[in-house]
């Protein structure tokens, strides 16, 4: 079945607001088997509203609606559809639909079949259109669907897309049911596995082969396959499982690293302390870092990154300790150290390592870039040293 969006607000077409519902509800439609070709956005005006609820009419089965449902004489949503249905407003809804009650707001939403289409009226506000949608619009969706789409995430650090694309385009060629497909992220690359079949258990049959085939190719990049979790999470999980716990300091990015693993529920059972390490001054004063190597290879380096990831000056050190110094731009105060140049050290347990990268982008993007590496890095250096650890035991 052909599913269509029209966002309603004058608001959007000014670009005063992010429309937010847009990608939730396309994401939404793939999972329920819905084919989706057009999404129109109109503002509050009903001669337009009924010019777009006609074209889309003609060209879909499904009209979903969000934005002019409440009180205001700028909100003609609900007048506008009940215009161009032929039907009454009674009590507040257009005669013969079904209410959809909003347990975070005062607008409700709706749901109309009129001569074989279906209407999904629903509020503007994100924050009471996603539970709406998922909690009663869905259901329903389900019932008239005729398919079922299911995509699965393969979520992969430490290689760029141009890379990825390069070891999966044979595969990526030989497939169409389920489609393969690159999405780029601040530091990561995730490849959807989206299949089409009658049921869930079909997509799922079709999608694990290919699942398979691409850990085949590019495993070692792969931290998750699972959609629910993020680079953070695998990195929380791989210490809890093993009793580890982590620490950090951070340059360039400024905590971002801690931030990042503080959006893991249950972290506390493994994170120690964070630093900002942010001066020649506070590498030297809180973490040993020598100023004699501050002086001859500068807070940017790999001799800097090794030291603060030693973290001498610290008593009470954690299991791992992860450290990022930089040049995040716009400029660079070192001489021949452009700006994106960024060292990342990772010490597990007296195993130290430092690497080396290059990021392109302004200074919000070379540092998102970063804490990625930082956290893709870590999970890295933990995994060797538990394949370390366990082939010594072994051996």
């Amino acid at each position: 079945m052909i599913v269509e969006y029209i966002s309603i607000g004058t608001e959007i077409l000014l670009g005063n607001i992010i429309n937010t519902n847009a990608s939730f509800l396309a994401e939404q439609f793939a999972k329920l088997g819905l084919t989706a070709y057009y999404q129109t956005s109109v503002g509050d005006n009903k001669a337009r509203i009924n010019e777009c609820l006609n074209i889309a009419a003609g060209r879909s089965d499904i009209v979903v609606l969000s934005g002019g449902m409440g009180p205001s004489s700028e909100d003609v949503t609900l007048e506008s559809v009940s215009i161009f249905l032929g039907r009454n407003i009674v009590d507040g809804a257009i005669e013969g639909s079904t209410v959809i009650p909003n347990e975070f707001g005062n607008s409700s939403g709706e749901i109309i079949t009129d001569n074989g289409h279906y209407y999904i009226l629903l509020p503007g506000q994100f924050n009471e259109l996603k539970p709406m949608f998922l909690k009663y619009a869905v259901p329903f969706l389900e019932n008239v669907a005729d398919s079922v789409i299911m995509t699965r995430t393969v979520k992969i650090a430490g290689i760029n897309e141009d890379e990825v694309e390069d070891k999966i385009k044979e595969l990526m060629l030989n497939h169409s049911n389920p489609s393969i497909t690159i999405y780029p992220k601040s530091g990561e690359v995730h490849i959807h596995v989206t299949a089409k079949g009658f049921d869930e258990n079909e997509c799922e049959r079709l999608n694990k082969p290919v699942i398979k085939e691409l850990k085949t190719l590019i495993g070692e990049y792969i931290y998750t396959s699972e959609d629910e979790v993020s680079l953070e999470q695998s990195v929380v999980d791989l210490l809890k499982s093993n009793n580890l716990t982590i620490s950090c300091a951070e340059s360039c990015t400024g905590g971002m690293v801690a931030s990042r693993l503080i959006n893991v529920a249950g972290v506390s059972e493994v994170l120690n302390n964070c630093y900002i390490t942010y001066s020649d001054r506070s590498k030297h004063k809180i973490l040993g870092v020598k100023k004699s190597t501050l002086a001859k290879y500068t807070a940017v380096s790999e001799e800097v990154a090794e030291e603060m990831s030693q973290a001498s000056a610290l008593s009470n050190k954690a299991d791992v300790f992860v450290s990022v110094t930089g040049v995040a731009g716009p400029d660079s105060p070192y001489e021949g150290k452009d700006v994106g140049l960024v060292y990342i050290g990772c010490n597990v347990k007296g195993n130290n390592k430092v690497k080396e990268f290059n990021f392109k982008g302004d200074r919000m993007k070379i540092r998102e870039c970063a804490t990625t590496a930082a956290l893709d890095f870590t999970r890295v250096c933990i995994l060797e040293y538990i394949t370390k650890t366990q082939f010594d035991f072994n051996k």
